[in-house]
């Protein structure tokens, strides 16, 4: 569906972080802006809380000689990690969010690489912090810092107040997954993290309520569960652990959720697994039929006969948010068929990081949505290249990593892809996994990967790469279902002979261990 015309929606501006906090807090004042549930008893905080938090423990940091410093923050979702993050980077130092999967050596890497300064860490990770060896707090004496906090600022210290923000300065070190290359630290300022929250509310309209499932310390995870939910006043649920995902889900009752297509996936399983075992498959498809032609005489009835499957996500479900690749359109219209709207987009981290979104009309199901205000897209080679106000600002130490990230003004994102007369925006693959065969053909191995996991239900996991000049397709099967090696071969056979013949599987491997892979879920192909 396109319709490209239809204006952008209202968003309040700020210019950098602190002006988007002290905004909440004046305009959303006692409204619930975060909750979670900590042995077993709901706790909630308001927007003027989170602001007076945030002021505190600034003031804290002050007070101990931290200001121009660089300071990384590890530990699990927490309400605690982001009043971190915002004092952080509001007392005008610089925060370096550390992916709590790492193991301690690929911490003490990021901290050297990202010359930090001090490292607050929750007391899971002590282990960690004791082995980098500098200088460390850890988040059990969060309640005495702000308390600290808040007594200087009774005794008349006001140097939190009065930080001026250079919008235009980093103010967030990033490090990036590093699937096919060693991480490097990516530089982010007020203004681009700012903006980028403003943009993505203007592109993309979302239902208010949602729970924070997605790694605070991961850009994506920060911009659409923290800042944009923050900017509209929206409150947010924070999930501090994946495997209470679907009991949280269930009690803070969201009407959207940003998941990434791997959860996605899950979600929609989980779904027909729980329609096949209460027996009622051919009820359900039937009643698929029913509703979508009801539908198309404007009658809908969906969250009524679907009401079982909406009471498992706690009622309210509305949208699911995903991006990082294009979401196979059986999911798209699984999902529509029972009255759940997915969004699809498109973002990297070096572009703070969302980069498109679909839009409520005006998206195609094969895409990654319509390129945000203020950005501009071209592809040059085949590769996506972006200018705009969200661009980061380098890779910290690294001028040759940065000068080979841009064509002149544009940021080449490494990724494969096109955009359509109507602005919409496609993505085929990573430029540097792209297979070259000796005839000149080039073969991007995701469109391979993703035609294997979308129709051979068998295969948990896939990697296609080159080699000696073929493509190879190498298969974690799933070993519980008895020949399943040959019924794997016979349907990549099949799949082969709608194919053109440099793109056909020439070989076929299995493994019987999952692939390694980062943080992120993403498969490391630099293995």
């Amino acid at each position: 569906m396109t319709n490209k015309k239809y204006p952008y929606n209202e968003v309040y501006e700020p210019k950098d972080l602190k002006e988007l906090v002290e905004y909440c807090a004046k305009e959303y004042a006692d409204k619930k802006a975060f909750w979670y549930r900590e042995q077993k008893q709901e706790i909630v905080k308001s927007f003027r809380q989170v602001a007076d938090d945030v002021r505190a423990l600034g003031t804290y940091l002050h007070s101990i000689g931290f200001k121009d410093k660089h300071i990384a923050v590890m530990g699990e979702n927490s309400y605690e990690w982001i009043i971190t993050y915002f004092a952080v980077v509001n007392s005008g130092n610089v925060v370096v969010p550390i992916d709590k999967e790492n193991v301690a050596k690929d911490v003490k890497f990021q901290l050297t690489q990202s010359d930090t300064d001090l490292f607050l860490y929750s007391q899971t990770y002590s282990d960690i912090a004791e082995f980098c060896d500098v200088q460390s707090i850890c988040f059990d004496s969060y309640a005495e810092l702000i308390e600290k906090g808040n007594e200087f600022i009774r005794n008349g210290d006001n140097s939190f107040d009065e930080t001026k923000i250079d919008a235009e300065r980093m103010c967030a070190i990033v490090f990036t997954s590093g699937t096919t290359s060693e991480p490097k630290g990516v530089m982010l300022s007020h203004k681009g993290l700012a903006k980028d929250a403003v943009i993505s509310l203007k592109n993309l309209s979302i239902p208010e309520g949602t729970v924070a499932l997605l790694p605070l310390y991961h850009t994506f995870g920060f911009m659409a569960c923290v800042l944009c939910q923050m900017l509209v006043g929206f409150p947010v649920f924070i999930n501090t652990s994946l495997k209470r995902a679907f009991d949280d889900i269930k009690y803070a009752k969201p009407k959207h959720i940003s998941v990434v297509p791997m959860l996605l996936i899950v979600i929609y399983n989980k779904i027909w697994s729980n329609v096949r075992a209460g027996g009622k498959e051919k009820l359900f498809k039937t009643m698929i039929k029913v509703s979508n032609a009801l539908l198309k005489v404007g009658i809908d009835i969906r969250r009524k006969v679907f009401k079982q499957v909406f009471d498992a996500f706690g009622g309210n479900l509305e949208m699911l948010i995903t991006g990082g690749s294009a979401i196979d359109e059986k999911y798209i219209k699984g999902f529509r068929d029972i009255g759940i709207t997915v969004t699809n987009g498109y973002g990297i981290t070096e572009c703070s990081p969302i980069i498109s979104t679909m839009r409520t009309k005006h998206f195609a199901p094969a895409s990654v949505g319509a390129i945000q205000p203020e950005l501009e897209g071209r592809v040059v080679d085949g590769e996506i290249q972006i200018k705009g106000p969200t661009v980061f600002l380098g890779y910290y130490k690294n001028e040759k990593a940065t000068a080979d990230a841009f064509d002149g003004e544009w940021f080449r994102t490494g990724d494969l892809g096109s955009i359509d007369e109507d602005g919409l925006l496609y993505i085929e693959g990573r430029k540097k996994n792209l297979i070259i065969l000796s005839n000149g053909k080039n073969v991007v191995p995701e469109e391979l990967e993703s035609l294997i996991m979308n129709n051979i239900p068998e295969v948990k996991e896939t990697l296609v790469y080159g080699e000696n000049d073929k493509i190879v397709a190498e298969i974690y099967p799933d070993t519980e279902i008895d020949g399943v090696e040959g019924k794997i071969k016979s349907k990549i056979n099949q799949l082969n002979q709608k194919l053109p013949n440099f793109k056909r599987m020439a070989k076929i491997k299995f493994t019987d261990t999952e692939f390694p892979k980062t943080t992120t879920k993403k498969i490391k192909r630099n293995r």
